[in-house]
C-alpha cells in the first residue's frame, strides 16, 4: 500500500509534483514528452554563458592529458569530466561531456530547479529525487550526427536500477531539423534492449547503437522545440540526432535523475536537490513516516 499512498500524496500535492495526467500517459505510451519554453531568455543567457565558459576551460586544458582513441574517435578525461571531441580530426570542439555540474555554479543550480524536479518526482512516483548524472552536448555548425541508441546500455554494467532513471534534455537554443534536433522513436522502450546493427563492425561504440530496423511499425519523430524547452524521457527510448547543417550551434544540457538517496553514477556521493534537503525533503520525510504508520 505504501507505493499507492505515496503516489496519491504526490499527485494531490503540487509542491511535490506538477506532472499532469496527459504527461504521465505520454511518458507511459511514448516514453517522452516536451514542456515547451519553460526557461526564459534570462535563464538561457545565464546557461549559454556557463556552457561556453566550460568549453573554453576544457579546450585550455586539452594538452594536459593523453588522448584516448575508441573506434578511431577522440576521448579525454579533463577537469573531472569525460570529453568526447567532435568526430572531425583536428577540430577543437566538444561533442559531449559528462559530468558537468562541478565546473559551473549555474549548471549546479539547474539540478535544483523545480521545473525539472517536480515532474520527475511524479514520473518516479517518489517524494524525493537525486541526480544520477549530467551531460553537456554541443552540436556546432557542421557537427556530426549521433547514431540511434538507448542510454540504458551505457549505464548497465554499474547501475542496477535502469528502470528508475528519468532524463531531461534542456534545449539552450531553438532545435530544428536543420540544426540537428533530437529525434526519438515513440514506443521503442517497449522493446527492451534493442540490439546493435548487424551491418556495423563489432566495435566498442557500435555495440552501444540500436538497430532500428528491428522496430517494426514504429517511426522516428523530430523533437523540434524552441529554446528553453525540456524533453523528459527514460533510459530505454531509442533516440539520436542528425548533423547540424545550419550556421548556428545547437546546445543542450541533460540531467538524469533517480529516486532520492541514491549516489551519483560510479560514486558514493549523493547529490540531492537543495530544495529537497529542507522544504520538500522535510515534507517527504513526514509523508514517509505517515505511511509507515499505516495511515
Amino acid at each position: 500500500m505504501e507505493s499507492a499512498q505515496t503516489l496519491d500524496a504526490i499527485n494531490s500535492n503540487p509542491v511535490l509534483s506538477d506532472l499532469t495526467e496527459a504527461e504521465r500517459e505520454a511518458y507511459r505510451e511514448r516514453c517522452y514528452f516536451i514542456r515547451r519554453a519553460i526557461f526564459n531568455e534570462r535563464d538561457l543567457v545565464k546557461l549559454r554563458t556557463a556552457v561556453e565558459n566550460i568549453h573554453r576551460k576544457i579546450v585550455a586544458a586539452a594538452d594536459s592529458a593523453e588522448v584516448e582513441r575508441i573506434d578511431g574517435l577522440r576521448f579525454q578525461d579533463l577537469l573531472g569530466s569525460r570529453i568526447k571531441w567532435e568526430w572531425k580530426e583536428g577540430v577543437t570542439q566538444i561533442r559531449s561531456m559528462e559530468p558537468v555540474f562541478h565546473l559551473s555554479p549555474a549548471v549546479d543550480d539547474l539540478i535544483d530547479d523545480d521545473r525539472l524536479c517536480s515532474p520527475i518526482r511524479g514520473l518516479l512516483e517518489t517524494p524525493e529525487v537525486s541526480l544520477f548524472t549530467d551531460k553537456l552536448n554541443f552540436k556546432r555548425p557542421g557537427g556530426a550526427p549521433f547514431p540511434w541508441h538507448q542510454d540504458a546500455p551505457y549505464w548497465a554494467f554499474r547501475c542496477k536500477h535502469l528502470d528508475q532513471l528519468v532524463s531531461v534534455q534542456i534545449y539552450l537554443d531553438e532545435a530544428t531539423e536543420q540544426n540537428g534536433c533530437l529525434w526519438a522513436i515513440p514506443g521503442s522502450h517497449r522493446h527492451g534492449h534493442v540490439k546493435p546493427p548487424k551491418d556495423r563492425p563489432d566495435t566498442p561504440l557500435n555495440r552501444l547503437y540500436s538497430d532500428v530496423g528491428t522496430l517494426d511499425g514504429l517511426s522516428p519523430e523530430p523533437l523540434v522545440a524552441p529554446a528553453g524547452s525540456a524533453i523528459f524521457f527514460n533510459s530505454w527510448v531509442v533516440h539520436g540526432s542528425k548533423g547540424n547543417a545550419s550556421d548556428n550551434s545547437r546546445r543542450a544540457l541533460v540531467m538524469t535523475y533517480q529516486p532520492g538517496g541514491l549516489p551519483l553514477r560510479e560514486t558514493d556521493v549523493v547529490r540531492t536537490p537543495r530544495r529537497e534537503r529542507g522544504g520538500v525533503g522535510a515534507l517527504a520525510g513526514r509523508l514517509k513516516a505517515l505511511f509507515k504508520g499505516g495511515a
